[in-house]
């Protein structure tokens, strides 16, 4: 569904349109999600649970990658959804440009740095003597496939932008299918062990990637790929803008080192293994906020763009309806989910099923926050307001985490490691609570030449 056809007055504007567009990106992150769960459970069930440690001692290294995509693909992607709102497609395609040769150009360097130095680097990361192997092989593989990586993110985000979330929730179908079929044919047919499930998850964001660039070479609608007369300030502008979901993934990857060695403290490789496990399954539930969340975002970057404020407030009031109910839903079903989830990773009568299982319900007490957090900073991005929405995800994902990650399990032992996650969403959701009553955007495009930027009201 075309962007403008939704957007073209506020009482044209109906939930169902916006669920209707919404829905493509989410069952992207929901896509996303089960074959990155599934890719789990193929490691558990036919490798070893150590295995599925190694995993998780990796991923550090695959969030900041992630991250070095995400900070271009929202931010870059929310400046173009302006440009194209405002009829600007000269400024539009410098910022999907600058976008895509900017981070790759940065996570490839990242990638090579990192495989020059992989050991003592996944000593860092946590590896053990037990894990070490297993890590290595995993690594090499993501870090390898550092370009898909990060194309497969920025395609996703600025196709969505382009006004096509069928052809973007169609990147994420094919390579978790492509992803999934060679699972089984490398990891449980062949026991091709943890090679095998990495480079069936490499193999899956080649192909990808590969559909992103058909995607632009054929089939685009606004955005066009250019390498003339690009500014650098373009690409500033889009990685500031991105910062908060960049913030995120650095973020995650951090608290996953505190997490990996706090469990390992705790539980031993029999630790590490439930915090995967907690892991993979709250993919499942956080990605119904992430896929609201980054639906709407090109609605609301576009309708600031076309200066139609009210467009903006009624698309909040929708999301605002959204956060206030799905979080129960989200929680209940966690807490009476969570014994049938764990056992497809670890059998029952394990110690890292129970580790798991009364993790998970702890754990999963975050739900109850994360949603609204994760939409106010979303928010302020795809209003070019990425630096603001930085300090809500820092809060949350980082300094907050850190703080309880490093106080709670001395009072409470391996059950506060599971509840410095919801004591830091429940923390941070007053503050994005106040930002959104405090500070709500008329949206009210102030445009020169270079650069785009947005009015802010404070009510009082």
């Amino acid at each position: 569904m075309e962007i403008s056809k939704i957007l073209q007055t506020s009482q044209e504007v109906k939930f169902g349109k916006v669920l209707k567009f919404i829905l493509p990106t989410y069952l992207t992150s929901l896509f996303n999600t089960l074959y990155t769960i599934i890719d789990g459970i193929y490691v558990s069930r036919y490798v070893s649970t150590n295995s599925l440690a190694a995993i998780n001692t990796v991923y550090p290294l695959v969030n900041i990658m992630t991250g070095i995509a995400l900070a271009f693909a929202t931010g870059g992607s929310a400046l173009a959804a302006i440009a194209v709102g405002a009829g600007d497609r000269k400024k539009a395609d410098s910022a999907f440009s600058v976008s895509i040769i900017s981070s790759i150009l940065i996570g490839s360097l990242f990638s090579i740095i990192v495989l020059i130095n992989l050991t003592p680097v996944l000593k860092f990361l946590g590896a053990t003597p037990v894990t070490m192997t297993d890590c290595r092989i995993y690594g090499f593989l993501w870090l390898a496939a550092a370009p898909a990586v990060i194309g497969k993110e920025l395609f996703t985000y600025f196709i969505r932008a382009d006004g096509s979330p069928r052809w973007s929730f169609s990147i994420a179908l094919s390579g978790g299918i492509f992803n999934i079929v060679l699972d089984q044919l490398f990891v449980a047919q062949l026991n091709m062990g943890i090679f095998g499930a990495g480079l069936a998850t490499a193999l899956g964001l080649v192909l990808s990637c590969a559909i992103g660039i058909l995607y632009f070479a054929i089939y685009r609608k606004n955005l066009r790929f250019t390498i003339r007369h690009l500014p650098f300030t373009c690409g500033i502008r889009c990685m500031v803008n991105g910062l908060s979901e960049c913030i995120d993934q650095l973020a995650i990857a951090v608290t996953t080192i505190v997490f990996n060695r706090t469990a390992l403290m705790l539980a031993g490789e029999n630790g590490i293994a439930a915090v995967s496990i907690i892991m993979y399954l709250q993919f499942l539930f956080i990605g119904v906020y992430f896929g609201y969340s980054m639906g709407i975002s090109p609605l609301l970057g576009y309708a600031l763009g076309n200066h139609k404020p009210e467009i903006c407030r009624k698309l909040e009031q929708y999301s605002y309806r959204f956060f206030a109910a799905a979080p129960l839903m989200i929680y209940g079903l966690t807490y009476i989910c969570a014994p049938f989830a764990v056992t497809f990773f670890a059998e029952k009568q394990s110690l890292v099923f129970n580790l798991a299982l009364s993790g998970m319900r702890l754990y999963g007490i975050n739900f109850l926050f994360s949603g609204f957090n994760i939409f106010a900073a979303v928010r302020l991005t795809s209003y070019g307001k990425g630096h603001y929405s930085g300090i809500i995800t820092f809060l949350r994902s980082f300094a907050l985490l850190l703080v309880f990650l490093i106080i709670l399990p001395h009072f409470f032992g391996i059950s506060g490691m599971w509840l410095a996650v919801p004591a830091a969403e429940a923390a941070t959701f007053g503050i994005s609570l106040l930002s959104v009553k405090k500070s709500v955007f008329k949206v009210t495009i102030c445009m020169d030449k270079n650069r785009f930027s947005t009015a802010s009201q404070t009510q009082r």
